[in-house]
């Protein structure tokens, strides 16, 4: 049985977990630059890693992967939130380096024609669009028919991304 980590902790400390975050000011069991991998995490020790809102800040998500690869075990889950890349969420924060949509992930699965990034390979469980509804704006949109169809069209018809992968 491995070991479950929050990357990113931020203000959502999980008791029983191992938070990481690059933040002194905010509570955690780890603190280190996710850009400068290797972690001070051992090989093959997590059951589950969480990416809440973190993975979109990082420089290079490939180098990223390998990294969450390599401390995943065998058949661990890797579960990721990233804001949606065709909505506002996602271009509004200047932090923002990367933009992610359903197929995002797909680059580091078997079979895919650009899987030569990285070695590191998952197999895609979930790949969810989800919205919020903090606004009356949200609230309309999420009434919408066929919102599925109409986000090919349109921006802004869902604002999140949520990955589930497990290590192969």
């Amino acid at each position: 049985m491995g070991c479950k980590i929050n990357m990113g902790c931020g203000r959502k400390y999980f008791p029983g977990w191992i938070n990481c975050d690059i933040v002194p000011e905010v509570k955690a069991d780890k603190y280190f630059d996710f850009n400068r991998p290797p972690y001070p995490l051992e090989a093959d020790c997590a059951e589950e890693i969480v990416f809440d809102n973190v993975l979109e800040h990082l420089e290079d998500v490939p180098r990223i992967m390998e990294e969450i690869h390599r401390v995943l075990q065998i058949g661990g889950v890797l579960k990721i939130n990233v804001p949606y890349g065709k909505t506002d969420w996602a271009l509004q924060d200047p932090t923002h380096r990367h933009y992610f949509t359903e197929r995002s992930m797909d680059y580091f699965c078997d079979g895919h024609p650009c899987n030569f990034y990285t070695q590191a390979r998952f197999k895609l469980r979930e790949a969810r669009l989800y919205t919020h509804d903090t606004t009356w704006m949200h609230k309309l949109r999420n009434m919408l028919p066929l919102r599925n169809y109409l986000r090919y069209f349109f921006w802004n018809m869902y604002d999140g991304l949520y990955f589930e992968l497990e290590k192969v």
